[in-house]
C-alpha cells in the first residue's frame, strides 16, 4: 500500500516516526514523468511491503516538507531510515533500478 501524505503534519508521523525504511516519492499531479515512476513504485509495493513503507508526497500540498528537503526536480525519491535520508534519487527510474536501490538500503 502507498500512503498519500496530504499535509505537512502527516509527514512527521508517516515518515519520521516510522520504524521501517521509508520510500518517499515527491510528485505533483501535473508532472508527466512522475506518472511512470508512480506506476513502477506501485509494482514494487507487494515485493517490499513488509520491509518498506511507501509514501507519495504531493509537493503542492506539502510545501514545507518540499522546501525542507530542497525538492526542485520531479520526481524525487528520498529513502529514510531512522528519520535520516539514506538515499536520494532524482528523475524517472526503471523498476530494476529502484529494486536494486531498495535492496541496498535494506542491507
Amino acid at each position: 500500500m502507498i500512503i498519500n501524505v496530504m499535509v505537512d503534519q502527516d509527514f512527521n508521523s508517516e515518515v519520521m516516526q516510522s520504524e521501517r525504511l521509508v520510500f518517499v516519492c515527491f510528485t505533483t499531479p501535473w508532472c508527466s514523468s512522475c506518472f511512470p515512476t508512480c506506476m513502477v513504485t506501485n509494482s514494487l509495493v507487494k515485493e517490499f511491503d513488509k520491509k518498506v513503507k511507501f509514501v507519495k508526497c504531493d509537493i503542492e500540498k506539502c510545501t514545507e516538507v518540499a522546501e525542507r528537503y530542497g525538492i526542485g526536480v520531479l520526481p524525487t525519491i528520498l529513502m529514510f531510515s531512522d528519520s535520516k535520508i539514506v538515499k536520494k534519487v532524482v528523475g524517472f527510474q526503471e523498476k530494476r533500478s529502484l529494486r536494486r536501490i531498495l535492496k541496498s538500503c535494506l542491507q
